[in-house]
C-alpha cells in the first residue's frame, strides 16, 4: 500500500468516524429535546389554569384523573419511539464494534492471525464474560498472546 493511498484511507476513516460520533451526539439531543419539550407543553398548558376548578383531582366528565386525557397517550407514544430509537442505536454500536473486533483481532490482512494473538484474544473475550473489568480484560489478553509468542510455544 503506498503511502498516498494509506493516507487517503486513514482521513476517510477519521472523517466518518466523527461524522458518526457527531450524528450520535445531534440525534441523541434531538430525541432527548423532544421528549422535554412535549412535557414542557403539556405541563404548561394545565399551569395557565388558574379558574375554580383547578383544585379538582378529576377532570371533566369521562377521562378520569386530572393528567390521563388524550394528550397524555402521544406523549406515551412519544416515549415509547424514544426507547427504540435508542434501543436500536445501541444494537448499530454494538454491531460496529463487532465488526472493527473481527477484522482487527482474527484477521491479519487477508489471512487469519496468528494462533497466540487469536489466543490472547479468546482469553481477553472470556475474561470480558466473566465481568473483569475491561483494563484488566486487555491486560490478560495481551499477557497471555506475549507469553505464547515470547516461549514460542506456538
Amino acid at each position: 500500500m503506498s503511502p498516498v493511498s494509506f493516507l487517503i484511507a486513514l482521513a476517510a476513516l477519521s472523517i466518518g468516524t466523527y461524522a458518526m460520533r457527531f450524528a450520535g451526539v445531534k440525534l441523541g439531543a434531538a430525541i432527548a429535546t423532544k421528549g422535554r419539550r412535549r412535557q414542557l407543553t403539556t405541563t404548561s398548558a394545565g399551569a395557565g389554569d388558574t379558574g375554580p376548578d383547578t383544585s379538582a383531582p378529576d377532570g371533566p366528565a369521562g377521562e378520569g384523573p386530572a393528567g390521563e386525557g388524550p394528550g397524555d397517550a402521544a406523549t406515551e407514544q412519544e416515549g415509547d419511539s424514544t426507547a427504540t430509537v435508542t434501543k436500536w442505536m445501541d444494537r448499530a454500536t454494538v454491531v460496529l464494534i463487532g465488526a472493527v473486533f473481527a477484522t482487527t483481532a482474527i484477521f491479519d490482512g487477508q489471512d487469519l492471525a496468528d494462533p497466540a494473538r487469536l489466543i490472547g484474544v479468546g482469553v481477553g473475550v472470556l475474561a470480558s464474560i466473566l465481568r473483569v473489568p475491561m483494563l484488566i480484560c486487555v491486560l490478560v489478553g495481551m499477557a497471555v498472546c506475549a507469553g505464547i509468542r515470547l516461549t514460542g510455544i506456538l
